[in-house]
Formats: structure tokens, C-alpha cells, sequence
């Protein structure tokens, strides 16, 4: 295993897991991967995505980590993170990232199918070439989770419900459902590093 050069991706890896937290299922499982890059001081970063617009795509449009459903080979969580990753954003973690540990998993609202976060850490410098399924991309400073200024509420509308949710605004990247909870959780595992 590769030394991580900072004290806190060695904090963060401490609050995760190590073992697959859920039985991998094809199909029914899935996995997204957070990835950081280190940086001085609270510089520290992590991807997110725009999902480019596409019929059929329940998360069609929305900022999200790179993944998608688990495949027949993939051996791990984070074998499926990785393959995702290097699909859509075109970045090798295998070569380019040390695995920490898994987050809980989490179910979306709207689909049955559990969600496992991979978080890596890049441990060389990375080019981003996203596939079509993105859209954009975006580095965001984790430093940014704790301001509380990129906090809001979101309100879904739609023909059958109408609820306000909670968001992370991070210019124009609108944050809110599974990826919300998902750098809340970040958050949390970050905020005493």
C-alpha cells in the first residue's frame, strides 16, 4: 500500500470501512466513487459530475460521482467504481488512486437498488476525459462542505409531489438526493480531521 501523504486522507480513511459493507448483487447493487485529490493545507478536493441528459436515465441531468450498477465481474464495490470511473471521467484509479475504505451504503428514493460509495484518494496527477454519459465535471474544496454558505433547500416539483430537500450549491452544480447524502456523510467524516 502507497503512503498517503496527507494526515487527512489517513484521518478519513479511519472512518471507513474496509470490508464490502453489503452482498454485491448484479444489477441490483451499485457502487459511485468518491474521489479526493490531496492538496496543502484544506486545499484537499473531490470529483463530482454533471449526468448528461439522457431518455431512460433515472438521474438524467443531475450532479452525481462517477458509478453505476455492479457487474457480473466486478470482484468488489470498488472494482465496479473503478471500471465506472475510468468509463465516464476516464481516470485509471487502479493506476492512479489508493483505495480507503467504503461509506455505508445508501438506497435512492426513487430506485430500488443499494448504493455503495468508494472513496480513493489520487496519488498522481489525473486528466479528466469525460465519456457521454457526462456532461461536465467539476474539483470542488472539501472545504466547501463545511462553510455552511452552499447550503440550501431544494424543492422537487413535479405532477405528483411537491417537498423541499436539502442541497449543496456549488455554482451551478445543484446537489441534492443520493449525492446530497452522500457528501453529508463526507462531511461528517471529515469535519474533525
Amino acid at each position: 500500500m502507497r503512503e498517503i501523504s496527507s494526515r487527512f486522507m489517513r484521518s478519513i480513511q479511519s472512518k471507513l470501512k474496509q470490508n464490502e459493507p453489503v452482498d454485491r448483487v448484479a444489477k441490483e447493487t451499485a457502487a459511485v466513487a468518491v474521489v479526493l485529490k490531496a492538496k496543502s493545507g484544506m486545499r484537499d478536493e473531490f470529483l463530482l459530475i454533471r449526468r448528461a441528459e439522457r431518455n431512460g436515465d433515472p438521474w438524467s441531468g443531475q450532479v452525481a460521482f462517477p458509478g453505476g450498477r455492479v457487474e457480473p465481474d466486478d470482484q468488489s464495490f470498488a472494482a465496479t467504481a473503478t471500471r465506472e470511473t475510468s468509463e465516464e471521467v476516464g481516470i485509471d484509479l487502479t493506476a492512479k488512486a489508493e483505495f480507503l475504505g467504503y461509506m455505508g451504503p445508501l438506497e435512492p428514493r426513487n430506485q430500488r437498488i443499494q448504493v455503495v460509495p468508494a472513496v480513493f484518494v489520487l496519488t498522481g496527477a489525473v486528466k479528466v476525459l469525460p465519456n457521454h454519459e457526462v456532461a461536465s465535471h467539476r474539483w470542488i474544496p472539501v472545504v466547501e462542505l463545511h462553510s455552511g454558505k452552499d447550503r440550501e433547500e431544494y424543492t422537487i416539483e413535479s405532477a405528483i409531489t411537491h417537498r423541499a430537500v436539502p442541497s449543496f450549491q456549488f455554482g451551478d452544480y445543484l446537489v441534492w438526493g443520493l449525492t446530497e447524502r452522500i457528501l453529508t456523510r463526507l462531511a461528517e467524516i471529515t469535519e474533525t480531521t
